[in-house]
Order: structure tokens, then sequence, then C-alpha cells
């Protein structure tokens, strides 16, 4: 229970406790192969994305795959991670389609004395902006992105049922207006 108490008392601090504030939204879709191939068509993407959320106050945009797929084999050695900032957004591409990777990659790359921490886990992968709000998967709603599963207990959750390559902003558009729907418990529950 303490550790409840002590991520609200986070969540309070970077003044995201209010159901009508949107700061971070995580979309997570596609496989690596289907990244690969639509390479040429990334910066509009991001550009789309960017400037439908940039006017109702996001500030991050983090987009994972949806997880492995069987031609990701197939994908040159390439990574797709970047920081880009668009519009005044932070964006954040995360090319690993397993969350425990990026754990073991950030534990990897800290000092010998750096003290790991939920804090310090919170900072290595999240950065400024911390735990997505909205997080949109293209896909089933039976089914989590491994890409994301251990980061979602403080997020709202919206399926959408389109894929990477053919995702419209009106989907987009669509998964916000439910997100404003919502009332946020941060992982509580009502009594």
């Amino acid at each position: 229970m303490g550790k409840f108490f002590n991520r609200r008392t986070q969540v309070l601090e970077t003044a995201v406790d209010s159901d009508d504030s949107l700061l971070h939204i995580a979309i997570a879709g596609g496989s690596l192969s289907e990244w690969a191939n639509f390479d040429s068509h990334w910066d509009a993407r991001i550009e789309e994305l960017t400037s439908l959320m940039s006017p109702i106050g996001v500030r991050f945009l983090s987009l994972y795959p949806y997880g492995p797929d069987v031609d990701d084999h197939k994908v040159e050695i390439k990574s797709f991670d970047r920081k880009v900032n668009v519009n005044g957004m932070d964006v954040i591409i995360h090319s690993s389609t397993d969350g425990r990777e990026r754990i073991c990659r950030a534990l990897e790359e800290r000092s010998v004395n750096e003290i790991v921490t939920e804090n310090f886990l919170d900072q290595r992968l999240f950065g400024n902006s911390g735990d997505p709000d909205l997080v949109v998967v293209l896909g089933p709603a039976n089914c989590l992105p491994r890409s994301l599963v251990w980061e979602l207990a403080y997020s709202e959750i919206v399926f959408v049922e389109q894929s990477w390559t053919m995702l419209s902003l009106e989907k987009i558009q669509s998964a916000v207006q439910e997100y404003f729907l919502r009332h946020r418990r941060f992982g509580g529950v009502d009594t």
C-alpha cells in the first residue's frame, strides 16, 4: 500500500491529477517490420500526431511497437530509438518490443554509485514525461502490448483496431475524447 501512496504523491507533484489534463500520450502499434516498411513516412506521421495533440496541451508523445512479429528478424539491425521536439512536443520513439529490455538498458547505463530506486527508473525510462496519461493500443482489446505492459498501472488505455500503417487521425481524436470522458483513479478503486 505504501508504494501506491508514494506514487500518488509523485503524480500530484507533476500536476496530472486532474480529469482535464493530458500531458503524455503513448501509442503502441505496429511491429518493427511494419515500422521498417513505414520508414519514409515517419516524419509526416510525427508531424500529424503532434499537430493534433499540441493544441490540447499534450507535451509528450511516446511511440512503441505493439510487439514482436514473425518478420522482425528480416529488419536490418537498426534502431528506431530517437528523441525529437516537434511542434513544441517531446517525441520519444522506443524500438524495443519488450519493456524489460528497456529496464535492463537503463540499469546497464547507470554509474556504479547510482542507487536503483523507482524514481531512478522513472527518470531513466520516461525522463520528464512520467508515466503516460493515455495509452492508445493499436490492436485487439483482449491483448496488451508486451512493450508496455508493466508501465500501465496509472494510465488510461484505449484500444483502436487499426494498424500502424493505416492509422487515421480521427481514431486518435476519438481515443483522446474517450480519455476526457473517463474519471482517473491512478490505480485506486472506488469505495
